[in-house]
């Protein structure tokens, strides 16, 4: 028998497999107040790969209400994490829900503003905000990187619309579409850098340092 595979259908299959309940409250909140949250699965592979990573310092940029930020406690608890998001209403949630946790700071700022003026070096990072802003991210936080550091760059094949011709794409995300697809050539070009893209939900850009 030939079984049709997709990976709409894997996604569904492994929604069944994972526990939600560590984020429920988390996305009640998030589905209230309108604002995205990191997906099912790439949470999982967040807290994978941190959990092998072990990372003694992290940072978040783009934390929203804490999703992501979870995800990378649930790998490694006693990792220092700073959390970055530029919004105040996610950032008091943020701050209220995660009051009790002794190794997390936040910071309410944009994460280019907060890369300028930090001089920590950090083993793990997880971006997640303007796709067009990835590359300047990046420029700024490789400098802030240990050796063998990790970072992960989420949703970043835009719904789909970097695997297509710029035809094919609706005219709103094109220059978005543009400046990750340069992005993302950049990175796989650099033969300094490991780096892997993973299909997981919105895709994933993986980099670690050699």
């Amino acid at each position: 028998m030939n079984v049709s595979f997709s990976p709409t259908i894997c996604e569904d299959f492994l929604k069944n497999l994972v526990s939600n309940a560590d984020y429920e409250i988390l996305r009640q909140a998030a589905e209230r107040m309108g604002v995205p949250s990191l997906e099912e699965n790439a949470c999982t592979a967040v807290t994978n790969i941190v959990s092998i990573k072990q990372p003694a310092k992290s940072i978040d940029i783009g934390c929203g209400i804490g999703v992501s930020s979870l995800a990378v406690l649930k790998g490694y608890p006693n990792t220092n994490l700073t959390a970055v998001d530029g919004n105040l209403e996610r950032g008091l949630f943020f701050q209220n829900y995660f009051r009790d946790y002794k190794n997390v700071s936040y910071y309410q700022m944009r994460g280019e503003q907060f890369l300028k003026t930090t001089d920590e070096k950090y083993d793990f990072a997880f971006i997640d905000t303007v796709k067009r802003e990835y590359s300047g991210i990046w420029q700024l936080l490789r400098p802030r990187l240990n050796k063998n550091a990790c970072v992960i760059f989420d949703d970043i094949l835009i719904y789909g619309y970097v695997m297509c011709q710029e035809c094919e794409t609706p005219y709103k995300y094109q220059s978005n579409r543009r400046e990750v697809l340069n992005f993302i050539y950049e990175i796989f070009e650099d033969t300094t850098l490991n780096t892997q893209l993973i299909p997981v939900n919105g895709g994933m850009l993986c980099i670690s340092l050699k």
